[in-house]
């Protein structure tokens, strides 16, 4: 938790998001319980590690609908650490794991009209822009997208 509250509160990290994020104790706690322990079903929460075993980042998918099999995708890499190449290498596991041992079919990221550099990362990665969100820069792939092009 301790990382996870100073990742969301650096400001750096989380401009390109909206701006920073300060959890109380209680919010923590509420939040731990929803992601890590017990967790959710519908909710899959990883730190991102460098070869330092030193957290970096996080990587997460939101809110799976069993009946769609649709979930919300994040990724954050504190700013420090971003164009090192961590990003891609949890997507290329954490995609891996949603689309084909978790069983989703599609991954969706709703970006910040003004975030081009989490734009960029996620289409230089395979996703596709989705048109039919006005306010946001709506990102997908889909299990055979991920496949065909990492499987």
């Amino acid at each position: 938790m301790q990382f996870i509250r100073w990742l969301w509160s650096d400001s750096e990290t989380m401009k390109p998001v909206g701006g920073p994020i300060y959890l109380t104790d209680d919010q923590a706690r509420r939040w731990f319980g929803k992601m890590i322990a017990p967790g959710s079903p519908t909710d899959c929460y990883r730190l991102i590690s460098n070869e330092e075993n030193r957290s970096i980042g996080e990587i997460s998918f939101h809110r799976f609908d069993s009946d769609s099999m649709v979930a919300e995708f994040n990724i954050k890499i504190a700013s420090t650490e971003r164009g090192k190449g961590y990003a891609r290498e949890a997507m290329f596991l954490f995609l891996n794991y949603f689309f084909n041992h978790f069983g989703g079919r599609v991954l969706i990221d709703d970006v910040a009209l003004d975030n081009y550099a989490g734009q960029q990362a996620l289409l230089r990665f395979g996703f596709e822009n989705d048109p039919s969100a006005e306010e946001v820069f709506r990102l997908r792939m889909t299990r055979e997208q991920y496949n065909n092009l990492y499987g």
